[in-house]
């Protein structure tokens, strides 16, 4: 009887927690922070909601704070507050506020603002343009897709003439052929017209903001309406921090099997590991330490860290430069920065491989996915410790703490690790068959 009661309540217990699972995450009107700001290298875009009491800023660089009003829901799987900017997006009038010690310190407008990516979206580095260079550098934008709309337009008529040359072609020689005539045809072959090429920068869409740029310290802020009235649930604490430490190189790694997994190796002292063929492609960066809480939070008001640690943060990519591999003192090979295609493997595996990015990538209007040294770890090299480290191509002097140590593992006796994991399951079943033959005796 107890047993079908207890059943009953835990069945009861799991229905109310699926429900609950399922059930719509209540959804409320709030006012939020906007934010757009510098990590060390390119901006980030997140918001602030109403449980965050705390923005966090790098020091002298331009950051964007904007006020708005949008609907915002906790989202329990992830445990985060999410904000509707698609369903509400309402813009608050009124001037930003800085203020240190009681004292207002700066009375700011919104001004207008752009990103600017040199190298395409998806650029390691981002420029931010404000006023009137936000306005010019976006109508060179226009300008360079509004020529490059043409050309292709031009392009796809040019390939529409080009089938039906082709296809005359084609019907010339089998004409002739059938006529009877041999030899080589003197008919001049249709030339495929090559495509333009894209336009290999971005720029955002102009927009308006309040531009944050403070040397670091505490500060607070808040939105005074046109009215002269603080705007109810705008004020926030405002933390502008700058890095502990600048200098030295840390490495972005691409596995080869798997170059959606990429790896970092930040400190001089940590060790990379690979076992069996490998090839890895390594991305050189300029890095600067920063505060893990404030970075984390930076980021993302919403993401966790800890105040006494502090984190690695790629700044810029080294590119002019020549990648060592080496055994001790020897150097066994000389790497340059290259250009790499991710090519789909068709098939049902649905995997994939890197190759090189060659000329006939790039005449049929393809885009390099990523630039690299590469170094290959071969079965044939000797299982013992190798070592990487970048040369600046001007000077040819190693940049500082650039040095890395690659450990190539056995495989030989790997066979014996299964064992030593079982280990303690076999020293616990020992102990409780001892324990129970001597309660039975």
């Amino acid at each position: 009887m107890r047993r079908s009661i207890l059943f009953c309540v835990l069945a009861g217990v799991l229905v109310l927690l699926s429900c609950g699972a399922f059930a719509q995450p209540p959804v409320r009107e709030q006012l939020v922070y906007s934010l757009t700001s510098f990590n060390g290298s390119t901006y980030s875009k997140s918001f602030a909601p109403q449980s965050e009491d705390t923005i966090y800023l790098i020091a002298n660089t331009n950051n964007i704070v904007t006020p708005r009003k949008t609907i915002v829901y906790y989202w329990p799987i992830t445990r985060r507050y999410m904000a509707g900017f698609s369903t509400l997006n309402e813009a608050v009038p009124g001037k930003l506020e800085i203020f240190q010690g009681g004292k207002v310190i700066a009375t700011l407008e919104e001004r207008k603002y752009v990103l600017y990516y040199p190298e395409g979206y998806w650029s390691e580095k981002t420029v931010m343009y404000l006023d009137a260079e936000a306005d010019a550098k976006y109508d060179e934008y226009k300008k360079a897709m509004d020529e490059f709309n043409a050309k292709l337009k031009e392009y796809y008529e040019a390939m529409q003439k080009y089938r039906e040359d082709l296809n005359r072609f084609f019907e010339e020689v089998r004409r002739r052929r059938e006529a009877g005539e041999t030899g080589p045809l003197n008919i001049p072959v249709p030339k495929e017209p090559s495509p333009p090429e894209f336009v290999n920068f971005y720029v955002s869409e102009p927009a308006s903001g309040f531009v944050v740029n403070l040397p670091p310290g505490h500060y607070e802020m808040r939105i005074r309406l046109e009215d002269g009235t603080i705007l109810e649930g705008s004020e926030k604490k405002l933390v502008v921090f700058t890095s502990r430490r600048k200098g030295g190189a840390g490495y972005e790694i691409i596995p080869g099997n798997r170059w959606t997994k990429r790896e970092n190796c930040d400190d001089p002292s940590w060790i990379i590991h690979a076992v069996g063929k490998n090839e890895l492609y390594f991305n050189p960066f300029t890095q600067e330490e920063y505060n893990e809480l404030y970075h984390n939070k930076l980021q993302d008001p919403q993401n966790i860290g800890r105040i006494e640690r502090w984190k690695w943060v790629h700044v810029d990519p080294v590119k002019d430069a020549t990648l060592l591999f080496g055994r001790g003192k020897e150097v066994l090979k000389a790497v340059t920065r290259a250009p790499y295609f991710v090519k789909q493997i068709p098939g049902p595996e649905l995997g994939y491989e890197i190759v090189d990015y060659d000329e006939d990538l790039k005449k049929r209007g393809y885009k390099p996915t990523f630039e690299s040294y590469k170094v290959v770890l071969g079965p044939e090299l000797p299982k013992v410790d190798y070592t990487i480290q970048t040369v600046a191509s001007e000077n040819q002097m190693p940049l500082p703490k650039s040095e890395r140590t690659i450990r190539l593992l056995r495989k030989a006796y790997s066979m014996y690790l299964y064992p030593l994991a079982f280990l303690p399951l076999a020293v616990g079943a020992g102990i409780v068959i001892t324990r129970r033959a001597r309660i039975e005796t």
